[in-house]
């Protein structure tokens, strides 16, 4: 058995990493010709009971599942949904490289009722949602208390609302606008 490389050690894409008779090619690799090369930059990991070879990645592409906290921006609310413009996985400094555009359906922003989306978010407000379903579309929700508006700005103005009470308030128009609000409303930290 010829190995060409050890476990653990750090290889690059297009380097020899081991033979197609002796192993078979995993995830971040690939064959041709009879010889199995790395496909990204990461660490070598060879499987003799397997007989497979992978390279687990410095660092992996961020693809969303369920249970995964995103923050967004809303692009559009409808009557029955919320659009939203996935920016982050909470926690996570790499772009997401799955769907970006996600939607929240109107039962799912909060834990009471809501008539239409746009009394509890409107566009350019940012998010923090918890992935319900990744696949085949995104869907998203908001219901409990650390799930919702973490940043808004005045729906007439663009200034930046205050909390006050339980809705937001903008001191340059004097006006108060409603959203469902995560727990830590403009305390919160990117």
């Amino acid at each position: 058995m010829i190995v060409l490389a050890q476990t653990g050690r750090k290889v690059l894409p297009g380097e020899e990493v081991a033979i197609a008779e002796e192993y078979m090619s995993g995830e971040g690799t690939y064959e041709q010709d009879g010889k199995i090369y790395a496909s990204a930059v990461g660490e070598l990991d060879l499987d003799p009971k397997e007989k497979l070879v992978k390279v687990v990645l410095d660092n992996p592409p961020i693809v969303l599942s369920e249970g995964d906290v995103i923050l967004g921006e809303i692009t559009d609310a409808k009557p029955a949904m919320a659009i939203v413009n996935i920016v982050a996985q909470e926690g996570r400094d790499r772009a997401v490289s799955s769907e970006t555009l996600a939607s929240i359906h109107v039962s799912k922003l909060s834990s009471s009722y809501v008539e239409d989306s746009g009394d509890v978010m409107r566009p350019g407000d940012i998010i923090r949602a918890t992935v319900i379903q990744a696949e085949p579309s995104v869907q998203l929700s908001t219901a409990g208390p650390h799930f919702g508006v973490v940043r808004a700005l005045c729906g007439r103005c663009r200034s930046p609302l205050e909390k006050k009470g339980r809705s937001l308030y903008c001191e340059k128009c004097d006006r108060s606008e409603n959203r469902k609000l995560a727990d830590d409303y403009r305390s919160f930290v990117e």
